[in-house]
């Protein structure tokens, strides 16, 4: 327990003494992306987690692999995988479950932005029951476009958190993100 203790305080110090260092080329204002220290490593791999309980709950993972072209601009695979469960209607279950992946490009404009291009292919399995034991399933493959931006911040050199709106742009009716936008945040971290 002592040594525990004697180590946070000088882990606090290093932690402020390496936030506070100076990175080469980088003057402490807005500059352009190729003097950021995020883009020091090329590649990549993260994602995301979607979890959402209650009467409507989402269980997802969006793992994803990227390699830096430029300081601004990286490329990936991404893939996903949800299982939603809806009982917001009396009486009546809906389950979903997607399967998909797709490429991502994504370019860094400016410090802390980044806009993304990711087009997918999702095949979704819906199931259906209401009260009286009636029941459905319907299998679909679609293909979405999702486009938008979002902040990334700097966690470690080479390591990253984002946050981003995504929209669908080809509003297919069975697309999983028809009507509303892809909301989410992860981390990537640089190898």
């Amino acid at each position: 327990m002592f040594k525990f203790l004697f180590l946070l305080p000088a882990l606090g110090i290093a932690l402020q003494a390496t936030g506070q260092q100076d990175y080469p080329g980088y003057s402490g204002v807005d500059s352009s992306v190729s003097e950021m220290p995020y883009h020091q490593k090329k590649w990549f791999a993260g994602g995301g987690l979607d979890l959402g309980f209650g009467s409507y709950t989402d269980l997802g993972v969006t793992p994803e692999i990227g390699y830096r072209l430029t300081s601004g601009v990286a490329l990936g695979p991404v893939f996903n995988f949800n299982f939603i469960s809806d009982n917001s209607q009396p009486g009546i279950t809906q389950r979903y479950t997607i399967i998909g992946g797709g490429l991502f490009l994504r370019f860094y404009p400016i410090r802390h932005i980044y806009l993304q291009v990711q087009p997918e292919f999702n095949h979704s399995t819906q199931q259906y029951k209401d009260y009286s034991g009636n029941s459905a399933s319907l299998s679909t493959g679609v293909t979405s476009l999702l486009m938008g931006g979002g902040y990334v911040e700097q966690i470690s050199e080479g390591s990253e958190f984002t946050f981003g709106i995504l929209y669908d742009v080809l509003q297919n009716p069975n697309s999983p993100y028809f009507g509303y936008p892809v909301i989410g945040g992860g981390f990537d971290i640089g190898f």
